[in-house]
């Protein structure tokens, strides 16, 4: 996506779209700094939590979304830019089946990232 504009067909709910060989999901984090946003991915979904921490320990706004994504998502291709404007994009690729084989088998799995 050019300058965090993402396109394409809606997948569905959450703002999941597809383009080409992968998924792409956006979100506003503007309000936070980088290193208040952790983006995990589980079992087909993605989330997008974000905290800002007070100088004394307190939380003075949080930001959560979660996503769903296609079970044909690759969960080790999980990555996340974030523009200039305060935009967070997740990009996911899919994975890819040939005719005649085998259904993919995905284990359970749990990834997360800091900014």
């Amino acid at each position: 996506p050019v300058g965090g504009a993402v396109t394409g067909r809606q997948s569905s709910p959450g703002g999941v779209r597809r383009l080409g060989d992968s998924y792409y999901l956006s979100a506003d984090v503007s309000q936070f700094e980088p290193h208040d946003v952790v983006v995990m991915a589980y079992n087909h979904h993605v989330v997008i939590h974000a905290q800002k921490v007070m100088d004394d320990g307190s939380v003075s706004d949080t930001f959560t979304h979660k996503s769903l994504f296609p079970e044909d998502m690759d969960p080790l291709s999980v990555s996340g830019t974030l523009n200039p404007d305060g935009t967070l994009v997740v990009s996911v690729r899919r994975m890819t089946t040939f005719a005649g084989a085998e259904p993919l088998v995905v284990p359970t799995y749990r990834t997360e990232a800091h900014l």
